[in-house]
């Protein structure tokens, strides 16, 4: 059995109309857009065209060349009958019907288009958050869209950079970046680059885990001396293997930075400033 026959070029459909149709009409039939070019009675069998240029009454909005239209059943045309159905840059509610190929004032009664809606409608009106791979799209400004391993998902920029609305991308100066102390006995936070000031109410102890990922930078500095803080990292910090860190007096400081240590994550000492390394356990 023949699985298909050609019927028409699809310049024009037939069409019955429930209701009258005068020449001109816009006519919608689901998501495409067609336009009588003669009369139609109601129930009787007739044709749209769904190509070719057309003047179509267009609503009190500016059309630049290339613009796509849409059709707003509720329109009100420049000149016409209120909410008698008009041409619209508005996409939200309407259907697309095709280009604007003038560019029009708000003032101007009809806009010259060329009828695209049986190529292009299913593209046009198709948002992210109706694809089956794309989770909920709230258009969030900022926000990117990021593959999670099943799907792809609307989120924002997060670490050291953001994201505006317009495209515009900052980087942070990661050392500037302020990484709280956790207090005595507590671990130093290592999610990411930045300053810790370490502050002390007696002599106390910090303990350091591996880096999050290679490049990191860490900058301890000793703010407040009112006893040692002794901290312990979780591997060596240099080729002696030092993993204990004292500070002893205010403005110590060190800078370690990430390093890929073998199949493992490491800190190194860049810089040290009156900071003592030794080797406990």
């Amino acid at each position: 059995m023949t699985q298909a026959r050609f019927v028409q070029e699809g310049l024009s459909i037939d069409h019955t109309p429930a209701l009258d149709v005068l020449g001109g009409d816009v006519v919608i039939i689901g998501s495409l857009v067609g336009i009588a070019k003669r009369g139609i009675a109601a129930d009787v069998l007739g044709a749209i065209a769904l190509t070719g240029v057309f003047d179509v009454v267009q609503a009190a909005v500016v059309f630049t060349a290339g613009d796509a239209v849409y059709w707003d059943a509720d329109g009100s045309p420049v000149g016409g009958e209120a909410e008698s159905g008009a041409a619209t840059s508005t996409a939200t509610d309407n259907t697309f019907m095709g280009f604007a190929l003038v560019t029009t004032e708000a003032t101007d009664a009809t806009v010259r288009l060329v009828l695209r809606s049986v190529e292009a409608s299913a593209a046009e009106s198709l948002s992210l958050g109706q694809l089956g791979d794309v989770g909920a799209v709230v258009y969030t400004a900022g926000h990117i869209i990021v593959a999670d391993g099943d799907s792809y998902e609307d989120v924002p920029v997060s670490g050291d950079a953001t994201l505006a609305g317009n495209g515009a991308l900052t980087l942070a100066d990661v050392l500037t970046a302020a990484i709280a102390d956790p207090g005595d006995a507590e671990a130093i936070p290592v999610t990411k680059s930045g300053t810790c000031p370490l502050v002390t109410a007696a002599a106390e102890t910090r303990t350091l885990a591996i880096p999050d990922h290679a490049g990191q930078l860490l900058n301890l500095g000793f703010k407040t001396d009112v006893g040692d803080c002794v901290v312990t990292v979780a591997s060596a910090v240099n080729q002696t293997g030092n993993n204990t860190l004292t500070f002893a007096n205010e403005g110590e400081q060190i800078l370690l930075v990430a390093i890929e240590n073998g199949a493992a994550l490491a800190w190194r000492v860049v810089c040290s400033d009156g900071v003592t390394l030794s080797t406990e356990g």
